[in-house]
């Protein structure tokens, strides 16, 4: 079974990893004042923090609530005496984890919680090394505001992209990833027929895996890919159609071509009212290729209807495999696959209804 792996919430992750970037370059200029107070100032702890606090998407009552909270939390590796660099590693995924857990703009699961936060603990000491290595390359030691902001910053963007493991997800089934990323892109009845699809396929694989393995199954599941790769494909092209119909509006064009028809009927000269009637007669084509589009979309539809029904009666056809003889399942499994098969070809090769005729509602 092939896996898929996405990226989930691509955009939060960049805007949180930039606010880090600031949070961090803040809190090296509170590091530069606190020491010109002659206050110790721990780098791990600042840093992080500082980007932790910046990165959260909270309403400011949890933000608030962090500011109190998170360094005493921070500070727990200090106080159990937690050796260098596990102390930093440690303050890393401490933070990590409060803000996958509390300060998201979405609810990851569990497990890509902790994957973030062991992420961005990993990545901390090595922030604090390029920090160290900054420091003495480019401003000899000195803890200048300049360098401490690159600095600090630094640790920052590296605690940040730690963070990128709570936003990766992996499928062990690529046609459910699919349709489960495909599913956040629609809307309307068209997704609530994706996700029905996306569902009869996931029923339909645990069947599957159910049945004896051999040339059958390997056939059966195949036939059933290809039936919800159809759905997918036709869900897309829906969404597509979707997406054009909706950048224009079509009462709008019906509007202008028929002020301008007005306008040509009203003038008295014979070149302006030519004009007139080419740009009305132009923007007439145009409503009707809407038009079309408009009735390709619903031939689109009813097609995503049909091919939702057959995987429906592949589910349905697949509980009378379920419950046969355990010898005789792989011949029925590749005779399933076959009568699928056979039942998806008379689909797509059924006559087309009729071209309805073109519309009328512009005329020369």
């Amino acid at each position: 079974m092939a896996l898929s792996v996405q990226l989930q919430e691509r955009e939060d992750f960049e805007m949180r990893t930039l606010r880090a970037l600031g949070g961090g370059a803040a809190a090296g200029l509170l590091a530069v004042a606190a020491s010109r107070l002659h206050v110790h100032v721990d780098t791990g702890f600042f840093a992080v923090a500082g980007a932790a606090l910046a990165s959260a998407r909270v309403d400011w009552k949890v933000r608030l609530g962090m500011l109190v909270g998170l360094p005493v939390l921070l500070n727990i590796p200090d106080v159990l005496n937690v050796p260098t660099p596990l102390a930093e590693a440690c303050m890393g995924t401490l933070a990590a984890g409060v803000v996958g857990w509390l300060g998201t703009s979405w609810r990851p699961k569990p497990l890509q919680v902790l994957a973030g936060a062991v992420g961005a603990g990993a990545l901390v000491p090595l922030g604090l090394f390029v920090k160290q290595v900054m420091d003495v390359r480019l401003f000899d030691g000195r803890l200048g505001a300049v360098g401490a902001v690159l600095g600090f910053a630094a640790v920052a963007l590296f605690w940040g992209v730690g963070m990128l493991a709570a936003h990766v997800q992996v499928h062990g089934d690529a046609v459910e990833a699919r349709g489960t990323l495909l599913e956040k892109q629609l809307s309307g009845e068209a997704q609530g027929l994706l996700a029905r699809a996306v569902a009869l396929y996931r029923q339909c694989r645990k069947v599957t895996e159910k049945l004896e393995a051999g040339p059958g199954r390997t056939e059966l599941v195949g036939v059933l890919e290809k039936m919800t790769r159809e759905v997918f494909n036709l869900a897309e092209s829906h969404a597509a159609l979707e997406a054009q119909l909706e950048a224009v509006e079509q009462g709008d064009v019906d509007a202008q071509v028929k002020e301008l028809r007005a306008k040509a009927a009203a003038t008295t000269d014979g070149v302006a009212r030519r004009q007139l009637e080419l740009a009305a007669s132009s923007l007439g084509e145009e409503l009707n290729h809407l038009d079309a589009l408009g009735r390709k979309r619903e031939r689109l539809l009813a097609q995503l209807h049909a091919q939702v029904a057959l995987l429906e009666r592949a589910r349905v056809s697949l509980v009378g495999v379920q419950g046969g003889d355990l010898g005789a399942k792989g011949a029925q499994a590749a005779q399933l696959a076959r009568k699928l098969a056979s039942l998806g070809q008379e689909d797509s090769d059924a006559p087309a209804p009729a071209p309805r005729p073109e519309s009328t509602k512009v005329t020369g």
